[in-house]
């Protein structure tokens, strides 16, 4: 029998002139890749108006719209709980509707297709992205949203948390790692391996720019690195959009260091790679993070990561100079200190770069699909014939 899939999101997404759904980030290409798992999907967003950039959704999705939330954080929160009837009728009949429902927490939309999915007794994939770990930026709905999976895993409700761990983040729960990464991108990107660091060195940065992840922390150290005439002084590419830009922007100028960080702005995946290319050491400075999709990024062109001791950075990143380097998050002295120490120490940059690259070859959207669609049959007692899920 076909097995219909229904996505709650609360990710933005808006339609361009032809009328195509568009979204950013990796969020179009894992839907795409978890949609692979299923006969129909139809994925329930939050319509925003059209902006540039962005990649479609899968095209053989029902895309539903919903009216977007006004405000940020507490006013968002509220204009959910104002418009909840209007939420409730349109994500409950597309929930009735489908034999799964897959809801990337955290989020208020997401979280209102949860409590659907439980009510109406469907089978469910919940998929936690932030940081499992409680950590001063966890909020109390994301606690809200934690406990609910932890009483609710099992049976029916296959509930993930990004990350990697040698134990479960929770009784009854499974870990998953994320990326963006198609087997045919990773395949394109022809890194070159052999070369060593710029002069002056190339830093990118890779993601939203929002509070929580640190960038503005990044903007410190480079200062200081400047301030002190460490030679040669490192040139930094910020690539990204999102809430930030402008305090981010403004800091840079107050700080002095404008002439050195380049706001990109958001890029689609062409683009991104292209940056990419010749760009030293990727620097991921998150107060907070489950299993960040930039470090494979980075990684699949041969660049090493430096990252917060955050989520699954210890694994991903590995030992001191294996993949990169770590330093707690939220300190921009040390962060400064460490990429002095990097960007002058003595380092087989060849070695190194391959060392990134290869690990980077096992983490594709396939893989990631592939493990979900495992993941669900061992919990459904179904089975993956040609590649979708029969329950």
């Amino acid at each position: 029998m076909p097995v219909r899939l229904c996505v709650v999101s609360f990710k933005p997404c808006w339609q361009d002139a032809a009328g195509t759904w568009m979204s950013d980030g990796g969020f179009p290409l894992q839907m795409a890749a978890i949609a692979s798992l299923f006969d129909a999907v139809t994925l329930v967003v939050v319509a925003t108006p059209p902006r540039a950039g962005g990649l479609p959704l899968p095209s053989s999705a029902h895309v539903v719209g919903l009216k977007s939330p006004h405000g940020a954080d507490g006013a968002r929160k509220l204009s959910v709980l104002s418009g909840l009837g209007y939420y409730v009728r349109i994500i409950s009949a597309r929930v009735r509707e489908a034999d799964v429902v897959h809801v990337p927490v955290p989020g208020d939309i997401s979280f209102v297709g949860l409590l659907l999915a439980l009510i109406f007794r469907k089978r469910l994939i919940a998929r936690y992205g932030s940081s499992w770990a409680v950590t001063p930026q966890t909020t109390m709905s994301q606690r809200l949203v934690r406990l609910c999976m932890r009483m609710c895993a099992g049976g029916r409700n296959v509930m993930l948390a990004t990350g990697i761990g040698t134990a479960p983040p929770a009784p009854r729960m499974r870990w998953i790692f994320s990326t963006a990464l198609t087997r045919a991108e990773l395949q394109s990107i022809r890194p070159r391996l052999d070369r060593g660091l710029n002069v002056p060195p190339r830093l990118v940065y890779l993601g939203r720019l929002s509070s929580e992840k640190g960038v503005a922390y990044l903007l410190r150290a480079l200062a200081r690195l400047h301030q002190s005439g460490s030679e040669p002084g490192p040139q930094l590419t910020v690539l990204g959009d999102g809430p930030e830009r402008g305090a981010l922007e403004r800091q840079a100028h107050e700080l002095g260091i404008d002439r050195v960080v380049t706001f990109a702005g958001h890029l689609n995946r062409e683009q991104l790679s292209a940056r990419l290319a010749d760009a030293d050491l990727c620097v991921q400075p998150s107060l907070t993070e489950g299993f960040s999709k930039a470090w494979l990024d980075a990684m699949a062109h041969g660049i090493p990561v430096l990252s917060s001791r955050v989520g699954a950075a210890p694994a991903v990143v590995g030992e001191r100079g294996v993949r990169g380097w770590l330093v707690a998050p939220g300190d921009d002295e040390a962060l400064a200190d460490e990429l002095q120490q990097v960007l002058c120490g003595a380092t087989d940059w060849p070695a190194l770069r391959r060392r990134c690259r290869a690990f980077a070859e096992g983490w594709t959207l396939e893989a990631w699909a592939g493990e979900i669609g495992q993941i669900c049959t061992e919990h459904w007692g179904g089975v993956l014939a040609e590649g979708k899920l029969r329950v």
